[in-house]
């Protein structure tokens, strides 16, 4: 039995017993524990705000506007406490030619997360609010100041939230078995199969606030769409979680034969299911965002006119406002998250490999392999609840009129409800009041897994074990990787330009390196004592001997990219332009590394701009695809070096000077080209330093004895 401390702040406790000569029982159990940015950092009281004890944030927009500053970014408190347990069991069982594996593994573990980071409140300066008064004036807007705003004290618009702990956890039980088979001396099967039943995660208290397709709304006349909440409250779900999915079975297959004494093949394939779906929390920031509409929060948005929705700073306190109880017209106006019992599935990995290793001369080890993954159900934010449909397009201009200031209702739109210009005020547009679910301004939903990724690769990998002085390893991949998302983490993923045409979006991934060599080893002159020259520890072997070199070399092909244009009605704010066939683009050398090198130029056009037109305006959709083989980042070169002297000084004392030097060669790394097609630069690569260190060397001397 072991009682050790794990990485990090846990212990593991080990044990292992000998029940037969072909039975062998090991248990475990483990537990990693973490206090994460726990902190009280103004020791604040909400009525400080109010005191001007704690500086709110202060935006600004337009002209005149200076830098943003106050409490935006700075986290007021922070609660973050995390626990994992882990047990596991295996029976190792010989019998004949099989030898077994079967156990199961238990995790549970639990997150109490409290994050203030909004309550010291938010005032947004305009230049709006000093300009002319008439919105259809050609000057409203540019005329004014959002300092001069500022000055005034009257803000365009304000808000304060406050925030709740969530107490959340989640526990899996996978069963497995697994059976290496001898088949014959040369011969080995592996066949296994691991069930992960999931358990998806509960709040203590059910404070999941989420998104409901199915229920009509009250405080938006009714429309269907709704707030809903873990529990069995009225108007809440009537569950306290997601679903299991008790399909997820990952089968294991292998094999190994013995060509020869010096070569053997090996291949395999598996499934794995991942941590992800309605069983993790973390990366989906459940206690981040899907508590938020059960706390106190106060709002007033712009009327997108130069009267000021808030009024006089001076006069009016920005008030803290209380906890707010659970009705299903939470979230009407502003964002709303979503959530179904079905999120339960998790995303799995598909992966198969087949390698050849081959016992090479001169201690050298040879590996090749051919190597593939699949993975499914990766969050995406490719099926945008709330999207507008294309079809809307065709309205061109008038999906930016406004029901705030009666534009709208003049072109013969009507409101999708009876309070939507209070509930939206400048916001209250046409494309608004025309996406499925009008009455909120985004629906968010960390659970949706139509992502997936293809990767497949060929390795060729050579190690040479220390002998004569040498030892190196070196590895080359040649590799290709599609999919339709870059991201792992849902709240970050950027999503698809278009829900209803999906197709432009599976395409080369942003983390895509078709070439990746590296080298690395240590070289021993034969020169010194107890090498093949100068084997004396006098004068001679004392200065030309003891010398040993190193090397890290790694060289890799720049990541894919793709290029948009401003301007969109859609909800993730961004376009892309039409792609012209006819004309080549190709970022595959920088060939004018040099130039940028010696100063001679600050910019370096990569690929030809005419191989991408702007769309004719924002309401036209482009047709190019979100990333591009031929358009790339710089590719990154680098080399590190180092020497090392040893001094014999008699009595087993030895002294060694080392000297390292990184980026040995000074390399530089620019930046990528402008992706913009709506820019000037576009296609550009403008010289704004190197995105690498520079060469630096240091040196160092000890004395071992």
């Amino acid at each position: 039995m072991k009682f050790e401390p794990a990485v990090g702040s846990g212990y593991i406790l080990t044990y292992d017993k000998t029940v037969h000569s072909n039975l062998v029982v090991t248990a475990g159990i483990g537990w990693f524990g973490e206090i994460n940015n726990q902190f009280n950092q103004t020791k604040f009281d909400p009525s400080e705000v109010a005191q001007g004890v704690i500086p709110p944030n202060i935006t600004f927009d337009g002209q005149h506007a200076p830098t943003s500053w106050g409490t935006s970014g700075a986290w007021l408190q922070s609660v973050n406490r995390k626990l994992g347990i882990a047990i596991v069991n295996n029976w190792l069982w010989t019998k004949g030619r099989n030898t077994f594996n079967i156990g199961a593994e238990f995790r549970r573990t639990y997150q109490d997360d409290n994050e203030e980071q909004t309550a010291g409140g938010h005032f947004s300066f305009s230049q709006r609010t000093t300009s002319v008064p008439n919105p259809a004036d050609p000057n409203f807007g540019s005329e004014g100041s959002a300092f001069a705003s500022f000055l005034l004290g009257i803000p365009d618009e304000a808000n304060r939230s406050n925030s709740q702990e969530l107490r959340l956890r989640n526990l899996d039980l996978s069963p497995y078995i697994q059976d290496d088979i001898k088949l014959t001396p040369k011969l080995t099967l592996n066949l296994g199969v691991r069930w992960d039943i999931m358990v998806p995660f509960t709040e203590n208290s059910n404070n999941v606030v989420f998104f409901n397709p199915a229920t009509a709304n009250p405080a938006a006349g009714n429309l269907l769409g709704a707030a809903t909440k873990l529990g069995n409250c009225p108007g809440c779900a009537g569950y306290n979680r997601a679903d299991i999915h008790w399909n997820h079975f990952g089968p294991r297959i292998g094999f190994a034969y013995q060509i020869s004494n010096k070569m053997v093949v090996q291949g395999g394939f598996s499934v794995a299911f991942l941590d992800g779906g309605a069983y993790e929390y973390g990366t989906n920031k459940v206690a981040v965002n899907y508590g938020n509409l059960l706390v106190g929060s106060f709002t007033r948005n712009s009327t997108g006119t130069n009267a000021s929705s808030y009024g006089s700073w001076d006069t009016n306190v920005l008030p803290n406002p209380p906890a707010t109880p659970f009705n299903p017209g939470l979230g009407v106006g502003t964002q709303i998250n979503a959530f179904n019992r079905n999120d339960g599935y998790a995303p799995y990995s598909e992966q198969w490999n087949i390698n050849l290793q081959r016992e090479l001369p001169w201690q050298i080890f040879l590996q090749a392999a051919w190597v593939g993954n699949r993975e499914v159900h990766l969050p995406s934010q490719l099926n945008r609840i709330d999207q507008l449909n294309p079809s809307y397009l065709s309205l061109g201009s008038q999906l930016g009129l406004s029901f705030a200031d009666g534009s709208a209702q003049a072109a013969g739109f009507n409101l999708p409800y009876p309070t939507f210009v209070n509930d939206f005020g400048g916001s209250a547009t046409v494309a608004q009041s025309l996406v499925p679910y009008p009455q909120y301004s985004y629906i968010f939903n960390n659970f949706e897994g139509s992502g997936s990724v293809y990767y497949q690769s060929a390795q060729v990998q050579l190690e040479k074990r220390f002998t004569n002085g040498l030892a190196f390893l070196a590895a080359y991949t040649l590799s290709r990787q599609y999919d339709n998302t870059s991201s792992g983490f849902s709240s970050f993923t950027s999503g698809g330009i278009n829900k209803y045409n999906q197709g432009v979006e599976w395409a080369i991934s942003n983390s895509d390196q078709p070439n990746v060599v590296k080298v690395s080893g240590t070289y021993e002159l034969p020169i010194g004592p107890g090498k093949a020259l100068f084997n004396n520890k006098g004068v001679t072997g004392q200065v030309f001997g003891g010398w040993q070199m190193g090397w890290i070399l790694d060289y890799e092909a720049g990541t894919a990219n793709g290029v948009y244009e401003n301007g969109s009605p859609f909800p993730n704010g961004f376009n892309r332009p039409n792609r012209n066939h006819s004309v080549s683009i190709s970022t595959a050398s920088y060939n004018r590394e040099r130039d940028y090198f010696l100063g001679k130029i600050g910019v370096a056009q990569m690929f030809n701009p005419a191989a991408f037109s702007v769309t004719p305006s924002q309401y036209v959709i482009g047709d190019a695809q979100r990333n591009y083989p031929g358009l790339r980042n710089p590719a990154f070169y680098n080399e590190d070096l180092n020497a090392r002297k040893r001094f014999y000084f008699g009595a087993g004392i030895v002294g060694i000077l080392q000297i390292d030097y990184f980026n040995v060669f000074n390399r530089t790394i620019f930046n990528g080209p402008d992706n913009n097609a709506s820019d000037g630069t576009f296609g550009q690569a403008i010289y704004q330093g190197q995105n690498n260190s520079t060469r630096q060397g240091q040196a160092g001397f000890r004395i071992e004895f």
